[in-house]
């Protein structure tokens, strides 16, 4: 039969499994898996499998497989409805190679489950903003260093220059000052106009870290911070709550089809991060302030 699109060469493997990521994206992936949380998963499978599947593929479906039970698997489409939803799909990223003989061909079987889908994986959505943090983090180093080195001294190339280190204990931190010889070479100190660009650096860093958060729900710990209004720190509120809403509606309807397929007793609710940090609703508000004038 032939190789299906999810199995790697030995040299492909050896390349890349397509799980890395950097710890820049670490953190995001981790706020991602954390919105939700779930129980009565089959044996054996992660806690957090089914988000990181959502994070990199954009789909998730389950299929029962002979010597195995139920089993989760990133999905990929194979066939869609006359109203542009999944109706069929393929396993993708079967990392696992642990498995009883004769179950290989059933685990790479095409299925019509129930499946969990996102038109775009969180991760393709996030790269752009991702690749801008990147590079203005990596301004941001080239900035940093400008500053630290702010002279350079000009000298004939190979010749060596005479000098001393003076060194200054002010309070708790130290001061050295070069000083170079005026007999030994010609030399001359350039001013490298080194300008503080750090500022405008990290409000970019900032802005692309509450787009990213925005996008999965989450409220960024730099809104505060950030001069917004009340009005738009209200109106940023319900729309995070208005996203994690349908998300977690649409988990629970997935999940409800799946167990009937499955036989499994899934379920799925808000995680312990984001309900720490969910919006305040209306009502709530309205309590505490009768409570405070009492």
């Amino acid at each position: 039969m032939a190789k299906p699109i999810f199995l790697n060469t030995k040299a492909e493997r050896g390349r890349t499994s397509g799980f890395e990521i950097d710890d820049l994206e670490s953190r995001y992936l981790a706020a991602f898996t954390g919105r939700f949380e779930y129980d009565g998963l089959p044996e054996g499978c992660p806690p957090d499998y089914i988000e990181k599947m959502m994070y990199f593929i954009g789909g998730c479906s389950g299929k029962k497989v002979r010597g195995l039970g139920p089993v989760l698997m990133g999905a990929s489409v194979a066939a869609y409805s006359t109203y542009g939803y999944p109706v069929r799909w393929l396993p993708t990223f079967l990392m696992g190679s642990l498995t009883p003989t004769g179950v290989t061909d059933a685990l790479m079987e095409e299925s019509d489950s129930p499946m969990l889908w996102d038109t775009v994986p969180m991760r393709s959505r996030i790269e752009p903003y991702l690749e801008v943090m990147r590079k203005a983090i990596n301004a941001l180093n080239i900035n940093l260093v400008g500053l630290s080195n702010p002279i350079l001294v000009q000298a004939q190339p190979g010749l060596e220059l005479k000098g001393r280190i003076i060194k200054n204990n002010l309070g708790s931190g130290d001061i050295f000052v070069p000083v170079i010889d005026m007999g030994t070479v010609p030399a001359q100190v350039l001013d490298m106009k080194a300008v503080d660009h750090t500022a405008n650096l990290l409000g970019v860093i900032h802005d692309m870290d509450g787009e990213i958060l925005d996008m999965m729900g989450i409220r960024s710990a730099l809104e505060k911070a950030s001069g917004i209004s009340t009005a738009e720190a209200s109106a940023s509120e319900m729309q995070i709550a208005q996203l994690m809403k349908l998300e977690l509606k649409k988990r629970e309807q997935w999940i409800e089809k799946l167990n009937g397929v499955l036989g499994t007793s899934i379920s799925v609710r808000l995680g312990e991060g984001w309900q720490y940090n969910a919006p305040t609703d209306d009502a709530d508000t309205e309590k505490d302030e009768a409570g405070a004038e009492a």
